[in-house]
């Protein structure tokens, strides 16, 4: 079994829904969001995937949060923006892109700062 991960950035701000009525104020992170890949075999080159095709397929998931109101954008304009939900959304993009049978995402890691982290685990 191999794993292998990439990891990006994005600037975004948000604001989490509570109760009905209350939430937090406006804030923003410079969220690190890992993905890792997980293989039974290599392909033909030797990898589990290119690393560079893994970086460009996450960079596009995660470029619609770039500099952004995260609560304005599908799907957390209906979907609280917490770590746990941003890392939950973007394991399930980008197994709907990479997962083929031979590959398959594994988890999702979203760091809010250097101490903080959600980990969605795909099963």
């Amino acid at each position: 079994m191999w794993e292998i991960s990439q990891e990006t950035c994005v600037a975004a701000a948000h604001q989490l829904r509570f109760a009905p009525g209350e939430g937090e104020r406006l804030h923003g992170h410079n969220w690190r969001i890992k993905a890792v890949l997980r293989a039974r075999e290599l392909d033909k080159s030797g990898f589990v995937v290119d690393f560079n095709h893994l970086g460009a397929v996450l960079r596009a998931l995660v470029e619609p949060y770039e500099h952004v109101f995260l609560n304005e954008v599908a799907p957390f304009d209906d979907v609280n923006p917490t770590a746990e939900n941003i890392a939950r959304v973007v394991a399930d993009d980008l197994a709907a892109k990479m997962d083929d049978g031979r590959v398959k995402v594994a988890r999702v890691e979203v760091w809010e700062n250097d101490t903080c982290c959600a980990i969605y685990y795909r099963e």
